[in-house]
């Protein structure tokens, strides 16, 4: 589960933004995934839950927002928002793709007071 490692990478660059800013407590973490990107949304809130357990940010919680994933067929060069259960050109029915978006996973907005 590499949820786990990011979640934790995460929480790191929380800890060491928080701590430039000055802040004195983080009240919410949001963060885009992008629906190509090999990360599970709901592995990625519990692995949030496992590493941040015992620690400051335990029980601030993590905001996923879904990105769709868009790809261009190299059969036919049709663009479009990827079905990631059927990977399949909707035009053609190729299924030669090449990834355009929805491959990330960013840090959107840490709330802090």
């Amino acid at each position: 589960m590499h949820e786990l490692g990011l979640a934790d990478a995460m929480m790191k660059m929380v800890q060491k933004l928080v701590k430039e800013e000055g802040a004195e407590r983080v009240i919410a973490v949001t963060v885009s995934i992008g629906d190509l990107s090999g990360v599970v949304p709901r592995f990625m809130a519990d692995a949030w839950e496992a590493v941040t357990d015992g620690t400051p940010y335990q029980g601030v919680p993590l905001h996923i927002e879904t990105i769709p994933g868009v790809a261009q067929c190299l059969e036919c060069g049709e663009q479009f928002q990827v079905d990631t259960k059927r990977m399949k050109c909707p035009h053609c029915g190729g299924v030669r793709l090449t990834p355009i978006s929805g491959r990330d996973m960013t840090i959107e907005e840490i709330d802090v007071e």
